[in-house]
């Protein structure tokens, strides 16, 4: 199975060279994914503790918990690796390419085990697609009504931001509009979760060829790593 539109995708990893080059199409220095399950995990890191003799006083204990601002946000993906065609550039030197499934396995495995130092192979950021009624402003979007069918919604990519209208307060946050801006090929670059892949696994089963299941942890963050030598 292979030469899918790659329209009909909702999940993308894009590599670091991406937002170095302007004018980039949809799929170049991106790779598409074939996704059955994604799983999302957000963990709060809240330091606590305990109020020494209050519940002899009260006789009901009391803890302080002291809410510093830290999380750790996840995302696992499970679907499956299929032959499809990859397109890199690094800087007007496009080349586009049909993959087999293992050479897909492959690919991800070696980009995996690169660093943020490799902006061809580190794959910076990750970009999945959700259905959406209400813009930055809680209001709907142009043409969407609270009846319009899921299917017909926009697209919008998911992010940990919040909306323009509940953050206007707060420093340094930016993008409270992009992120809940329909997505389109001219969407801004800064749209999508930054980070690094964690793990990246792969079952090769005799049963489904060619087709490879895979497994990928992905974690948010900000990762510090230009290279000097680019």
């Amino acid at each position: 199975m292979s030469g899918e539109n790659f329209s009909e995708f909702r999940v993308f990893l894009e590599l670091q060279r991406r937002n170095e080059i302007d004018g980039s199409s949809a799929q170049v220095n991106r790779i598409p994914l074939f996704v059955s399950e994604i799983g999302v995990s957000t963990n709060k890191t809240v330091m606590n503790m305990g109020v020494p003799f209050v519940g002899m006083v009260r006789g009901e204990s009391l803890k302080l918990a002291f809410d510093v601002g830290m999380s750790e946000k996840t995302i696992n993906i499970s679907g499956t690796l299929l032959g499809q065609s990859i397109a890199k550039d690094k800087g007007g030197n496009l080349k586009q390419v049909n993959l087999t499934s293992f050479e897909m396995a492959q690919l991800i495995h070696s980009y995996t085990d690169a660093s943020s130092l490799q902006d061809d192979q580190n794959i910076a950021k990750i970009v999945f697609l959700i259905p959406s009624r209400a813009n930055h402003n809680f209001e709907y979007h142009t043409g969407v009504t609270e009846n319009t069918d899921i299917n017909n919604l926009p697209l919008i990519p998911f992010s940990w931001k919040n909306r323009l209208y509940d953050n206007d307060f707060a420093v340094g946050v930016g993008d409270g509009k992009a992120h809940f801006t329909p997505y389109s090929d001219n969407t801004s670059a800064t749209v999508g979760m930054t980070g690094f892949i964690r793990s990246f696994s792969t079952q090769i089963n005799a049963q489904d060829f060619p087709a490879i299941a895979f497994s990928l942890d992905f974690e948010e963050a900000l990762v510090i790593g230009d290279n000097p030598f680019d």
